[in-house]
């Protein structure tokens, strides 16, 4: 069982980008639980060192585009800040308990879309205040992204007080984003 204190647990990930690190593919499918609650982060695949706080890819391979910042998609730089919008994709899957980000759109309509400054909207589980940080988190804006420190902080705030932030009796099952067909899921990747 997740419990409260590790469901939201960033502490890798701002090690990681303290110590110049980028992942490249933070996403719910890359997430670990042990059986004592902990929250692990795995698939360093894709992670990078970088230099002047920038990665500019120069293989062209398969990506995960519903995970990744527009200025990744379209000009292949990442940052940290390209981990803090995958981030916030991540927050959206566990406030959906594992729906699939933009189910009805593929990565062609998803990048015309992304450029229009769309953005995916509040899970019906998810409160207000988790919903805004993960907007803060796509902000077309890298510089304005939090950082996985200011994450941890406002994560940390808003589970210690007594409001739900996740509101499982509005689990709606037939939200277009549980009901993928295998075969759009395998396509859009």
């Amino acid at each position: 069982m997740i419990n409260e204190e590790r469901v939201y647990d960033l502490d890798l990930m701002n090690h990681l980008a303290e110590k110049g690190f980028i992942h490249r593919d933070l996403a719910a499918r890359n997430i670990l639980v042990g059986s004592d609650g902990r929250v692990k982060v795995s698939d360093f695949g894709l992670m990078r060192q970088i230099y002047e706080d920038v990665y500019n890819a120069k293989k062209t391979k398969k990506l995960p585009v519903k995970w990744m910042a527009p200025e990744s998609i379209f000009d292949s730089v990442f940052t940290i800040k390209s981990d803090t919008w995958s981030y916030g994709i991540l927050l959206w899957e566990m406030a959906t308990m594992g729906g699939f980000p933009y189910p009805t759109l593929t990565n062609s309509e998803l990048c015309i879309l992304l450029k229009t400054g769309y953005r995916m909207e509040r899970p019906d589980m998810c409160c207000d205040e988790v919903y805004e940080l993960m907007c803060e988190c796509w902000s077309e804006d890298p510089a304005t992204r939090p950082s996985f420190s200011q994450l941890i902080a406002r994560l940390e705030a808003i589970m210690t007080r007594d409001v739900p932030y996740c509101d499982v009796n509005k689990h709606d099952e037939s939200s277009p984003y549980y009901n993928v067909p295998a075969k759009a899921v395998e396509n859009s990747g």
